[in-house]
């Protein structure tokens, strides 16, 4: 295998965008190797002097793709008309976590480094013994050398993802790290939004047409691409070109409700169908209806946007988005991990509709569709995985519920690890909900969404 390496750089194509004078040195410490973070914060900090260090917490085959390439790799930015492709040289050193864990500690002590950024997918940071337990070994480090101050970003889809990470990492601090980190480390909060499909064959045979090498990190993403940092750095910022402010919250609940929020919906109901992509579950007849009156009538009324922001106009952007031809984000993919997603993007909106007594009928609707994904078959009877680290939890449920519609909501309502309590008693979200389910039991997705 010919790797893509500094010296293959000026043999390039010349319609391949290359980095130019490449990091000697990283000043961030990234955890987390897969392709959201590729194609997105190492993007952004390919236009800066800063480079990165990516850790993998356990698989190593894209950090091991990466060591045979010096770091670099190719991201193809998909749009109706074709493929643009950069090669990114930002990434200039690796660790495994799992065989490497004192030296990545080690890395998150390194006065050398300033910023510690995180994707780590929502699940890792209910798991203290983890990535929460690196960072609190490496603070401690720190702390005990008095290091500089250090940054932690959080860059995961969770709402007030800095204080969620702050809260995973401290209760595992000692008095004295937990003092020195007081005053020296920071939890700022952001907003990240690009799409960027798992990679595939495809991926990677587009890459070496184009590139004339081999690219086993190769990844490919939508144009849209968005950062929304809180301006909250304890030592040096990357000069990062994104969206500094003192409030990432309203763009974090614009962005989990509308975007991610559809997404999953669209998802569950594309894989009920049988469609492998969002943007053939979005082409199905009256899914684009459902979805923008899922955005207008439920989504838009449940929370205040940013400034400057218009709910309606935001989500008419998300399903122009996701409607593009080039990208294929695949239903499964997207469908994984729905206990950990869905708090965040379902079941907050749905509560704060009920808190303001508003009508529950069609924020019902993605609720009964999950329900039914979870139990693992496709409307023409094919198996459908159950990706999710309460999957057990949630069949058993469903399992004892038996076929009534109204039993299986009730026992997925249930599930305190995923629904807040007030949701389970709501009467109005339990009929609505059973309604769905009896409709996508008996018609399926296509028919249901045809006669909404």
């Amino acid at each position: 295998m010919e790797r893509l390496a500094n010296e293959v750089l000026k043999r390039l194509p010349g319609d391949v965008t290359v980095p130019g004078d490449r990091p000697d040195r990283s000043g961030i410490l990234h955890l987390g190797a897969g392709a959201f973070h590729r194609a997105h914060q190492a993007v952004y900090t390919d236009d800066t002097d800063w480079g990165i260090t990516v850790a993998a917490p356990n698989s190593r085959g894209v950090i091991d793709a990466l060591a045979a390439q010096d770091g670099l790799f190719s991201v193809a930015t998909l749009g109706p008309d074709g493929a643009d492709l950069r090669v990114i040289g930002s990434i200039v050193d690796t660790v495994h976590v799992a065989t490497e864990r004192d030296r990545a500690a080690g890395l998150v002590a390194d006065p050398a480094t300033h910023v510690v950024t995180l994707t780590v997918t929502e699940k890792a940071y209910r798991d203290p013994q983890g990535v929460p337990s690196l960072l609190a070994d490496g603070l401690a480090r720190r702390a005990a050398a008095d290091g500089p101050p250090l940054t932690i970003l959080c860059c995961d889809n969770l709402p007030d993802n800095g204080k969620t990470t702050r809260a995973a990492v401290e209760p595992l601090l000692d008095d004295a790290t937990r003092a020195w980190a007081e005053t020296n480390v920071t939890f700022p909060s952001s907003m990240v939004d690009r799409i960027v499909p798992a990679s595939t064959q495809a991926t990677y045979e587009r890459a070496l047409a184009e590139l004339g090498v081999s690219d086993l990190a190769a990844v490919e993403a939508e144009p849209f691409s968005q950062w929304v940092i809180e301006d909250d750095f304890a030592g040096p910022r990357p000069g990062w070109a994104a969206t500094y402010t003192a409030d990432v919250a309203g763009w974090e609940r614009l962005k989990l409700r509308t975007l991610n929020g559809v997404h999953s919906t669209l998802a569950y109901l594309g894989a009920l169908a049988g469609t492998e992509t969002v943007a053939e579950a979005l082409a199905l007849p009256g899914a684009a209806d459902f979805a923008r009156w899922l955005i207008s009538e439920q989504i838009a009324p449940s929370f205040t946007p940013p400034d400057g922001q218009d709910t309606v106009a935001y989500g008419d952007s998300v399903l122009e988005r996701f409607a593009n031809p080039g990208i294929r984000h695949r239903c499964i993919q997207i469908a994984m991990d729905g206990s950990q997603k869905l708090p965040q993007r379902l079941f907050a909106t749905i509560g704060d509709l009920a808190e303001a007594h508003v009508d529950l009928d069609l924020i019902a609707l993605p609720l009964a569709a999950w329900t039914r994904f979870c139990a693992g078959k496709t409307d023409d009877g094919a198996d459908l995985p159950l990706d999710d680290p309460l999957r057990d939890v949630i069949r058993q449920s469903l399992a004892a519920a038996g076929p009534n519609p109204a039993a299986r909501i009730d026992a997925i309502l249930g599930l305190r690890q995923i629904v807040p309590e007030p949701l389970a008693d709501n009467h109005q979200l339990r009929r609505a909900a059973a309604k769905w389910l009896r409709e996508l039991d008996r018609h399926g997705v296509a028919t249901t969404l045809e006669h909404l």
